[in-house]
């Protein structure tokens, strides 16, 4: 399978009726799975989740979580109610199965720049992996108070540190360009990926401090300075919170 393809079976199953389901990669929701995977992951299925997830029964919708999405197209699912996991074949076309951290830790070309990213690169933070679909876009199984499901979001909006290519994909295509607005260089206000290790005291300074990347917000932008951005983190996953190189600094 190549990128593209891989890419528009994500799109297609978007529109599909799913549910998030840890340890799940693409069965129907029913009684016996819910139970199955309650008592294989006492802790993930609390008795509310369990009650939420049986009125959901009805409608039918295939259970997925993050890393099992992934799984699941690539072993073939194809949303086939006459067969086992809608079509998927257990760790088939040489699909390892492995959890959200280990299949992120097998693609290659990994980079925490996402000015150039490839449509069919796997994103990823910390315990958690969506598909990059091209245009500003990615696809995930993701549960929050917004989404339970298989939903499109906003490769900004995810605070992904890393993305990579996946071994067991094709890239046709070597690179994605994101869309006009995101080519732009960043600006006062811009949510932005810090890619750097060090953050310094003043614009112009030498004193610098260890700093982990990751998402980030432009407070100030001086662009005749030698660490023209001062930015602040926007989550747990970085601690930047001062004045950075412009080579460091990629507009999400």
């Amino acid at each position: 399978m190549n990128n593209l393809e891989f890419a528009e079976k994500l799109r297609a199953l978007v529109s599909e009726k799913t549910v998030y389901l840890w340890g799940t990669f693409g069965a129907p929701l029913s009684e016996g799975l819910i139970r199955q995977k309650a008592a294989q992951y006492p802790k993930r299925y609390s008795a509310k989740r369990q009650e939420i997830l049986r009125k959901k029964i009805p409608a039918r919708p295939w259970a997925f979580d993050c890393v099992g999405l992934i799984k699941g197209v690539l072993w073939g699912w194809s949303g086939d109610f006459t067969k086992s996991f809608g079509g998927a074949k257990y760790e088939s076309n040489g699909v390892p199965d492995v959890g959200a951290t280990a299949m992120a830790n097998r693609t290659v070309e990994r980079s925490e720049d996402f000015g150039k990213i490839t449509v069919g690169e796997a994103v990823f933070r910390s315990g958690h992996i969506g598909i990059y679909v091209g245009d500003g876009k990615v696809v995930e199984a993701t549960l929050s108070e917004q989404y339970d499901g298989v939903v499109m979001t906003n490769l900004s909006d995810g605070g992904w540190t890393g993305h990579g290519k996946l071994p067991w994909i094709s890239y046709e295509r070597e690179s994605s360009p994101l869309p006009e607005a995101e080519k732009m260089p960043p600006k006062e206000g811009d949510t932005v990926m810090f890619s750097g290790n060090r953050h310094y005291t003043s614009a112009n300074g030498t004193r610098s401090y260890a700093a982990r990347p990751g998402p980030a917000k432009v407070t100030r932008y001086l662009p005749d300075k030698k660490h023209p951005y001062h930015l602040i983190h926007t989550d747990k996953t970085s601690n930047v919170y001062g004045w950075v190189d412009e080579d460091t600094v990629t507009k999400l």
